[in-house]
């Protein structure tokens, strides 16, 4: 029993036997746990990834073309657009200048017609006015010529009496 106790030892410290043994449990190991699926698993996920990658780049690829289709001809819209601002800027500015002419002109119309107004109403208060002032001289003259000469007195009644029997005739 020595000798095999001594062939056992010597077994147990050679590196073949260790490499050997090491070599069984990775067997038994890789059965159990099945490695070619799951490197075939793997294998089909980095395909699968590799296939999204290139859908995805491919999609890229066409938004990048239009989005430079899209901005193409950004220049010449823009510059459309501001033409079609100013063209716009110009028109309502004319229509506010020919607003504005037109008010005035309305304005100057009304304040013709409340000057033109207000003369008439001035020149009737000074006509009235003047009619007062020279009726009132017209008596005092008369008052002061009947009292210088009180003869006047009878002859002016004597024609009204004779002025009013003629329209009575009539």
């Amino acid at each position: 029993m020595k000798e095999f106790l001594e062939i056992w030892d010597l077994i147990v410290k050679s590196n073949t036997f260790n490499f050997v043994l090491l070599v069984a449990i990775f067997c038994f190991v890789f059965k159990k746990i099945n490695i070619s699926k799951i490197l075939d698993k793997l294998q089909n996920d980095i395909i699968n990834a590799i296939e999204n990658v290139k859908n995805s780049k491919s999609l890229a690829g066409l938004k990048l073309s239009k989005a430079k289709d899209s901005i193409k001809n950004i220049d010449k819209d823009i510059e459309i657009q501001m033409d079609q601002a100013n063209k716009t800027a110009k028109s309502i500015t004319d229509t506010i200048f020919q607003n504005t002419e037109k008010s005035i002109e309305l304005i100057n119309k009304n304040i013709d017609k409340v000057i033109s107004t207000e003369e008439k109403s001035i020149s009737s208060a000074l006509t009235e006015k003047t009619a007062e002032a020279a009726i009132l001289i017209a008596e005092n003259h008369i008052v002061t010529t009947l009292k210088n000469k009180p003869e006047l007195h009878n002859r002016y009644i004597d024609e009204s009496i004779q002025e009013l029997d003629r329209i009575q005739l009539i």
